[in-house]
Formats: structure tokens, C-alpha cells, sequence
């Protein structure tokens, strides 16, 4: 028995690898790939926009289908369709083009990350080891984007990471049966967690807002891509061991301890003059997300039973901040600079605060 489960939860986190890994690669040079076909840096937000409004839309709906249906074939069929839209990345030629393929990449992952989440939550009863696959793959991804560089190497991997995740998928079984209403229940998920999902939506669209013209500041700190991509990979490797830990502490404060921190961070950040300073604040970077991220997924998933809903709402929430956060992160840059998203997310997060949860959330 024991060996059984522990083959159910190997092959989650393997998804989580493999997926996270390709979302990074990809996305890490996208702002600068934007730049290269001659857009502007109001064209770099509304590239992320459009990728994140379709994510949205897509982790809203699915989600809950997970719940009627089943986690697995919506785990499959985000899969597959990131696979070949990652592939679909080789053929932006321009700014138009690179918009409407960054939208189906976003309505891809927008099908299968939820689902996978509630998944490997329902296999094991965790979802910190999960998460730190994530991370891990967060690393890989960051590691390939320094070393490849070339924008057509990393897109290719992508399509790599993605397809084998979806071959593994196709191994696995449906661990728990899924019983709940059939009348949609958007709403009352959403009241029942507000305190939650309000404060995760003001941090994360200044966080958004933030990481659309992060690799632009590094570049005009001096970074180059390879030194880029190792930026990026100090704040998961922090995050491989903090989202571990952070579970065995998760609850309201540790929650609430991530959106002080996050907008520490998102300060620091506007004291810097070159580009070596931001490793130690990345590291700090890591906690606040590990702890507003465990924090987050622990009270909605012990909430209730409609986990799915709660975990596709999560995810829905954090890509319409990932949709709106890069327009606003444009939009600033491009008025009074980079570090004006900066002050922006400090200030959003330190909000996030008052409305942020003190004790658990209760089930319906």
C-alpha cells in the first residue's frame, strides 16, 4: 500500500516538474523577445496581458469541471494542448503574432493547473512537495534560459517538458471520486475565502506588475540573459526548500507573514545599482511567496470539498492579476520608469493586509 501511494504522488510532482519547467523557459525572455520584434514597453504588458486574461478564463471554468468530471482528463488535456502551444511559439514573426500564440499558451495551462494542483493534493494530502517540484522545475526552466539563450532552443524544450508530461499522465488513475453539486457554486467559494483570494489578487497584480519589466531593470543594471536567467533561478532555489517547511507552519499568520514580506521585497528592489545586489533579495523574495502561496492553498483546500472550484479560482485569480498586473506594470514603466511598478506592488501588497485573514477559513 505504501508503495502504491508513493508511485501516485511520484508521478505528480514529476508533472509539476516537467510543466513548471516549461512554463519558465519560455516565459522568462518573452519581455525581451516582445522588445526584439520591435514593441514598445506597453506592448511587453499587453503580451502578458493577453496570456494571463486567457489563463484566467480558462483556470476559472476548468476548475470547476474538475470537480464534476475529475481531475485527470483535464490534467491530460491541458497537457496536450500546452504541448502544442508552446510549439506554437516557433512562428511569432511579430508582435501580433507572438500576442495571439502567448494567448493560447495561457488558455492551455489555464485548463490543466488547477486540476493538477487538487490532484496531487488528494494522492497524498500535501501540496508543499508538490509545490517545491514546481520550484525545482521553476530552476530548470531559468537554468536553460541562461545556458540556450536562443529563443527558438527554449521554446523547443518547452514543447519537450510539456509533451513528456503528458505521455507520464497518461499512466495514472483517478485517486479519489468527486462528489458535489452540480449547480455551479462560484460565488459562495468565493464569499467563504475572500480573505484569502482579495488579498493574494492586490499583492500578486503588483507582483505582476512587477516581474513584466524585471528582466528589462536587470538589463539596464547590466544583466545580461545568462545572468538573467540565474536571477530568476536564486528565487526558486529558495523556494525548493521553503515551500517544504512553509506547510508545517501553514495558517493565517504564515499568510499573512508573505504579504509583509512581499512588499519588503518589492521596496528593496527600488535600492538597487546593480544587478549582483538582487540575489540576497531574491532569496527573500522566495520566502514571501512560499509563505503567501502555502499559506494560501492550505486554508482554501481545507475550506471544503469543492476543492477544485477553490484551487481553479486561486489559479484563475492569479492570472487575471497576471493579466492586468503586466498592462499596469507597462503602463507605469513607460510614464515614470521601472521602479514605479515597484512602489506600486509594495503598497498593494502592505493593503493586502487589512483585509487578510486571522483565524482559519471556515467550511460551508
Amino acid at each position: 500500500m505504501a508503495g502504491e501511494i508513493g508511485h501516485r504522488f511520484v508521478s505528480p510532482i514529476a508533472l509539476g516538474f516537467l510543466l513548471n519547467l516549461a512554463i519558465e523557459a519560455s516565459r522568462l525572455f518573452i519581455p525581451l523577445l516582445t522588445k526584439d520584434l520591435g514593441g514598445t514597453d506597453f506592448d511587453v504588458g499587453l503580451v502578458g496581458a493577453a496570456s494571463g486574461l486567457a489563463y484566467f478564463a480558462a483556470a476559472f471554468v476548468f476548475g470547476r469541471l474538475s470537480d464534476l468530471f475529475g481531475r485527470l482528463r483535464f490534467v491530460r488535456l491541458g497537457l496536450a494542448a500546452s504541448a502544442l502551444a508552446f510549439l506554437g511559439q516557433l512562428l511569432a514573426r511579430d508582435v501580433v503574432s507572438l500576442l495571439f500564440v502567448r494567448t493560447l499558451v495561457g488558455f492551455a495551462l489555464g485548463i490543466t493547473t488547477g486540476a493538477l494542483l487538487v490532484f496531487a493534493y488528494e494522492n497524498r494530502g500535501g501540496i508543499g512537495k508538490f509545490s517545491s517540484s514546481g520550484a525545482m522545475g521553476w530552476i530548470a526552466g531559468s537554468l536553460a534560459a541562461a545556458f540556450f539563450k536562443e529563443y527558438h532552443l527554449l521554446f523547443f524544450l518547452s514543447f519537450l517538458a510539456a509533451a513528456v508530461a503528458f505521455l507520464i499522465s497518461l499512466r495514472l488513475e483517478e485517486f479519489k471520486p468527486v462528489q458535489v453539486a452540480t449547480t455551479p457554486r462560484y460565488l459562495p467559494v468565493i464569499w467563504r475565502n475572500r480573505a484569502v483570494y482579495w488579498p493574494f489578487f492586490l499583492r500578486h497584480v503588483g507582483a505582476s506588475a512587477v516581474w513584466i519589466i524585471f528582466p528589462l531593470f536587470l538589463q539596464e543594471l547590466g544583466a545580461d540573459k545568462f545572468w538573467i536567467g540565474l536571477v530568476g533561478t536564486a528565487n526558486y532555489a529558495g523556494q525548493v526548500v521553503l515551500m517544504v517547511l512553509a506547510e508545517r507552519f501553514a495558517g493565517p499568520g504564515l499568510f499573512r507573514f508573505g504579504l509583509f514580506l512581499s512588499g519588503s521585497v518589492f521596496l528593496l528592489y527600488t535600492l538597487l545599482g546593480h544587478f549582483y545586489q538582487v540575489f540576497p533579495v531574491q532569496l527573500l523574495l522566495s520566502g514571501a511567496w512560499s509563505a503567501l502561496y502555502i499559506g494560501a492553498l492550505v486554508l482554501l483546500l481545507r475550506s471544503g470539498e469543492e476543492r477544485g472550484t477553490a484551487a481553479g479560482i486561486l489559479v484563475a485569480n492569479i492570472n487575471l492579476c497576471a493579466a492586468l498586473g503586466p498592462f499596469l506594470g507597462g503602463l507605469l514603466a513607460d510614464w515614470w520608469g521601472y521602479h514605479a511598478p515597484m512602489y506600486a506592488a509594495a503598497i498593494l501588497s502592505f493593503a493586502g493586509l487589512i483585509w487578510a485573514p486571522r483565524r482559519a477559513v471556515q467550511a460551508s
